[in-house]
């Protein structure tokens, strides 16, 4: 399954330069042009991080592993992600229940968990997937075989969950388990789930039953199905059946099929798929016997960093939070990833290199609390509780103008030239209030990735040991530009490359 959804990568490079009275950007094509007002005075209310709030992963075990730690660490210092969220938990090879009902083993996920919760990050829990000694067929997934099955007998899931779940709040206490998620599967409308709707509502009755068993302030939800589906019907079963039921979970990538979600094939642009997605999936729960539902989206994806932004300001409102798949290139869905760059998930790469989506991430965590009141365009306008200002601006390419060479939810060895023009964006300033410094940082298709360096290397599968530390150096930020703005000034003009994203920093 190398298909978790396709998509567009790539950007070009930004290039700034300080004029008289603006900084000035060199080479936009006339014509391609937008005129952006921000007002630095006046704020429009709360910035909600829900991006931030939770972040993917490949299954549990890898928790386990050197590489995965030392990339958690520094996706949560960077980027601010809240909580982890791992398929397999139940997988043999964590051995929870490796040894049969009622011989339980948490040895492994304390382990994991331990050093999640040192670290700042809490487990979002995903209840998958079914040990061997309770399965009922040999239903398997990827390369580490996951088993898909529902269980022979509901009472020995029942067990090990109400057992894992007591276990965790003996060990790290109600307070923080209370704030955790527990979500029942994973795409149980596909293929991870080799058995009918009606029996993933059975698995979800026993879950819920056996995690509220130990304290009703732990939160359930489900069915964290694919495309959006299965919400109306697991909102009637749980009120049908007098179940709690505390969030709606769900998927959607932007190369998901539409018919599917909106009752109609190719209704709105790959860019728009998921934003609108939302909003359909809202009404949803609006309608539903459970109105007041929150919405977490615990998968979605891009390596396009300008999509991203682009997606987290159309999502604003729509979700409680929005977990990236994934942090981490630690991911072996497909078997051992081959050699550096391949064609998998992760905001870093093998050895730690870091990839444009970490650096996206980042800007969108320096941004501050407060919105700004800024006109339409790419731009999110913001002040933080210092009172400095943080305006993000990019320039994304509609997928339907220049078609990808390559599916662009996965990182790529080779993203192909450059598609789209640079796009001008003058900045008109209002209540700079004495500022005369602007800080600026960038991420293209040339700068915040090591791709170029690659090239130029030859495109090794397996670098030395010295190119590793070529290739990391590569990867990272150049030293931010500090501007000195004119007396008086209160216009800059940017020029953004295609699918570039621009963080602009105005000290207080």
């Amino acid at each position: 399954m190398l298909n978790r959804r396709d998509f567009l990568a790539g950007a070009g490079l930004v290039a700034m330069e300080m004029a008289s009275r603006s900084l000035v950007a060199q080479g936009a094509k006339p014509g391609n042009e937008r005129v952006i007002t921000v007002d630095l005075k006046k704020s429009t209310g709360d910035l909600p991080r829900f991006w931030e709030r939770a972040a993917g992963s490949d299954r549990t075990a890898v928790g386990l592993r050197a590489q995965w730690r030392e990339d958690l660490v520094r996706a949560h210092r960077e980027t601010g992600i809240q909580s982890v969220r791992c398929h397999g938990l139940f997988d043999d090879e964590m051995g929870i229940a490796q040894a049969g009902a009622g011989r339980f083993n948490f040895l492994y996920v304390d382990q994991i968990y331990d050093f999640m919760l040192d670290h700042g990050v809490r487990p979002f829990v995903e209840l998958s997937f079914m040990p061997e000694a309770f399965a009922s067929s040999e239903n398997r997934i990827f390369a580490y075989k996951g088993n898909t099955s529902p269980p022979r007998n509901g009472q020995d899931w029942h067990d090990m969950v109400r057992a894992f779940t007591e276990h965790c709040v003996k060990r790290y206490g109600i307070g923080e388990v209370s704030q955790w998620r527990f979500e029942v599967w994973n795409e149980p409308n596909i293929n991870f789930w080799a058995g009918t709707q009606e029996q993933y509502f059975e698995l979800y009755r026993q879950s819920v039953l056996a995690v509220k068993s130990i304290d009703k302030r732990l939160l359930v939800g489900g069915p964290a199905s694919a495309q959006l589906s299965w919400v109306p019907d697991l909102i009637r079963y749980c009120s049908a059946k007098n179940l709690p039921l505390d969030f709606i979970s769900t998927h959607i990538y932007p190369s998901d099929p539409q018919k599917p979600i909106f009752g109609q094939g190719n209704l709105y642009p790959y860019e728009e798929v998921i934003p609108r997605g939302l909003e359909h999936v809202n009404q949803q729960i609006a309608s539903s016997a459970m109105p007041n539902l929150s919405l977490w989206i615990t998968e979605w994806s891009s390596q396009n960093p300008a999509f991203i932004t682009h997606t987290v300001k159309s999502c604003l409102g729509l979700a409680e939070t929005m977990s990236y798949w994934t942090f981490s290139n630690v991911f072996e869905e497909n078997g051992v990833p081959s050699g550096v760059f391949n064609q998998t998930f992760g905001m870093l790469d093998q050895w730690g290199i870091a990839r444009p989506s970490l650096h996206a991430f980042n800007f969108l965590h320096r941004l501050g609390d407060k919105q700004l009141q800024a006109s339409e365009g790419p731009i999110l306008a913001t002040q933080r509780a210092d009172g400095a200002t943080a305006l993000l601006l990019w320039n994304l390419i509609p997928l339907g103008k220049f078609k990808s060479s390559l599916a662009g939810l996965m990182a790529s060895r080779d993203g192909g030239p450059p598609q789209g023009e640079p796009l001008m964006v003058q900045l008109q300033l209002n209540g700079l209030n004495g500022r005369r410094q602007v800080t600026v940082r960038e991420v293209n298709r040339k700068v915040g990735t090591a791709i170029p360096a690659w090239e130029a290397m030859g495109k090794p599968q397996y670098p030395s040991r010295e190119q590793i530390s070529e290739l990391r150096a590569a990867a990272e930020l150049p030293k931010p530009v500090t501007h000195a703005l004119a007396e008086g000034q209160h216009e800059l003009v940017i020029e953004l490359p295609p699918d570039g994203i621009v963080l602009l920093e105005f000290e207080s």
